[in-house]
This record gives C-alpha cells, sequence and structure tokens, in this order.
C-alpha cells in the first residue's frame, strides 16, 4: 500500500513538471511573436521615415545602371555621333552628365533598355556619367564614365615642334576622336582609337595602360591564340596572367610604376617559346596637377601616344595611355601638352 502511494505521488510530480514546463514553453512563444512583431514594425516604420526625407539619395559602386554598347558613327560634315544603349530597372527617369553638367534625358523601357545618340564635341573633352532617378530626389549614379577626347586643333600652335614636317608626323589630319569607356578599379576599354589601329604583334594586341599618381597600374590587352602573357617595364617582369585564344587580358599591380621614362612591353608565350612582343615607350610623369586644376580631365597629345588624365570620386588621379601603332623609335619623344 505504502509503495502504491509512492508511485502515486511520483507521477502526479512528472505530470506537474511536464505541465509546467509546456506552459513556460507557450509564454516564451508568445513573448517571441510579440517581440519579432514589434522588431519589424519599428523597423518599417523607420525605413518609411527614410525613404520620404528629401535628403535620402543612394549612390552605390556596384549599380544597376550600365553602358551595355557604344557606337560610334564619323562623318565628314561633322565629327561624328556617339549611339548610346544602355540598361537600368525598367520605367525609370535616366540623366546623362557631360562634365557633371545635364546633357540628355531619356526613360527606360518596359526591359530596362534605353538608347540615346550625343553629338561629339570637336573641341573640348567629354566626361559623360549616368544618373537613374526613382523620384525627384532619389537617384543612383553609374559607376562607369564614357570619354570622347578629340584630335589637336589644326591651327593651334605647339610650342614644342621646331618643323612643320613634325606637325605633319602628329597625324592632325587623320587621327579619330578617342572614345573610350572606364570604371574604378577596371582597364580602361577603347571604343575608338585615334590612331585607328591596334599596337599589335601577329596575335597579340596592346590596348590601354591605366595608372594613378601612387604608381598602381592595369595593363590590358587581347590575344587571338591561348598562352601566357608575360608584361615587363623595362627589363623587370613585372607579372604574367594566362588567357585563352580570341581573349582579353589585364593585369592589375599597386605601387609598381616608378617616375621616369621606361619602355613597357608584352609578350605572348606558348611551349616555352615568344609567339609575339610589343614594347612601347613610356614615360610616368611626376604629379603636376593643382587642386584646381585637378577638377576637370585634360589630355596631353604625343607623338606615340595620348594620355588622358582625371579626376577620381574617391580622390586622386587617374591616367589612361593609349599608344599609336606605329611605334618605330629608340627613345621616348617629349610630350606635347595642348591643353590649358
Amino acid at each position: 500500500m505504502a509503495f502504491d502511494t509512492y508511485k502515486g505521488s511520483k507521477h502526479m510530480k512528472l505530470n506537474l513538471f511536464w505541465i509546467v514546463s509546456f506552459c513556460l514553453g507557450i509564454l516564451l512563444l508568445i513573448f517571441t511573436v510579440v517581440a519579432s512583431i514589434n522588431f519589424f514594425q519599428k523597423n518599417n516604420s523607420l525605413s518609411e521615415n527614410t525613404i520620404s526625407n528629401n535628403d535620402y539619395n543612394i549612390d552605390t559602386g556596384i549599380t544597376p545602371i550600365n553602358f551595355r554598347n557604344v557606337i560610334v558613327s564619323n562623318s565628314d560634315k561633322d565629327n561624328g555621333n556617339i549611339k548610346i544603349i544602355g540598361s537600368s530597372e525598367p520605367a525609370r527617369l535616366i540623366v546623362l552628365l557631360n562634365n557633371n553638367e545635364r546633357l540628355k534625358q531619356i526613360e527606360s523601357n518596359s526591359e530596362g533598355i534605353w538608347e540615346v545618340e550625343v553629338p561629339l564635341d570637336s573641341i573640348n573633352i567629354m566626361a559623360i556619367e549616368m544618373v537613374m532617378f526613382y523620384d525627384n530626389e532619389t537617384s543612383i549614379r553609374g559607376d562607369e564614365t564614357l570619354y570622347s577626347v578629340p584630335p589637336p586643333i589644326k591651327n593651334i600652335e605647339i610650342n614644342n615642334l621646331n618643323k612643320i614636317e613634325d606637325l605633319k608626323n602628329i597625324g592632325s589630319f587623320e587621327l579619330n576622336t578617342l572614345v573610350m569607356l572606364t570604371a574604378p578599379g577596371g582597364p580602361s576599354r577603347i571604343i575608338q582609337s585615334p590612331f585607328k589601329q591596334k599596337l599589335s604583334d601577329g596575335p597579340l594586341s596592346m590596348g590601354a595602360l591605366d595608372y594613378d599618381d601612387s604608381g598602381g597600374v592595369i595593363f590590358s590587352g587581347s590575344t587571338k591564340e591561348a598562352g601566357l602573357v608575360k608584361v615587363y617595364a623595362g627589363e623587370i617582369l613585372v607579372g604574367e596572367t594566362r588567357v585563352e585564344a580570341g581573349g582579353r587580358w589585364n593585369f592589375i599591380a599597386g605601387n609598381l610604376l616608378p617616375i621616369g621614362a621606361y619602355f613597357i612591353s608584352a609578350e605572348l608565350v606558348k611551349d616555352e617559346a615568344v609567339e609575339a612582343r610589343i614594347s612601347v615607350p613610356f614615360e610616368r610623369m611626376a604629379p603636376t596637377l593643382k587642386k584646381e586644376q585637378a577638377s576637370s580631365p585634360s589630355v596631353i597629345h604625343g607623338l606615340q601616344s595620348w594620355q588622358l588624365s582625371r579626376p577620381l570620386l574617391g580622390g586622386g588621379i587617374q591616367h589612361t595611355v593609349i599608344f599609336s601603332p606605329k611605334l618605330e623609335v629608340e627613345e621616348v619623344v617629349p610630350f606635347i601638352n595642348v591643353t590649358e
């Protein structure tokens, strides 16, 4: 009898334990649900207040607005036009800026595609950027910039040249307007070279060379054959990258290029043999731009290359060098600055 009483008491204690545990679990669940509701209500309220704030603007480095295709059409009557096809979010207002001034505005279609034609400026550098608007106060600025750089004006005085034959060598009557697309951290893409031909040796081509005032550099080009591309500054191997046939190659290095004049070379190696080699004279000049001069792009036209310098949004100056395919020289010639 005593044993049965003890057994019943034990069962009652176990049942009471499970009942209490169950109740505590229900209370914990209710507390969690209520806290979650308050949290999301609070965040929704903050989100609504933020979006309604007129000072709220979006500005990111990775954006949903891009240049998809750029087509240059040259004309004998004028300096030509640029046809720009871009992508964005559907049904958005797109504003194109040229040197931070409004140039054109269009609206993207239901698939997020927009298209516009812009006349090339025959005298001034154009720096075209994109801004996508959600409303009058909320916008996203694209991280790409499309540059248009006209050739030297025919009647400009160039103090560096003493003979009229030297002026003819610049080819002012034959040069194209330079059109190129840039984005932070990546190689510049040449849409139209001023020299009309690519700098190449057999299957290997060299594109633009990008560098900043700290010496960081991006080498780029393309090759029709697979192999190993090696890049040299003078006689020093600065890097190599493997590339497939018909592909683009680039190599990025930080704090590499010293100030001074030397040759930049790229070679394509296949089966441990040099298949092609390109060597170009290059001069990295010491930074000379004053702060008030660094707010807009400038160009230096040279006999063997053009160099475009422009300010970066985060500070500093970025330089891009485009080389002429006719480099039958053994020395670096002086640059000819025709931009005030």
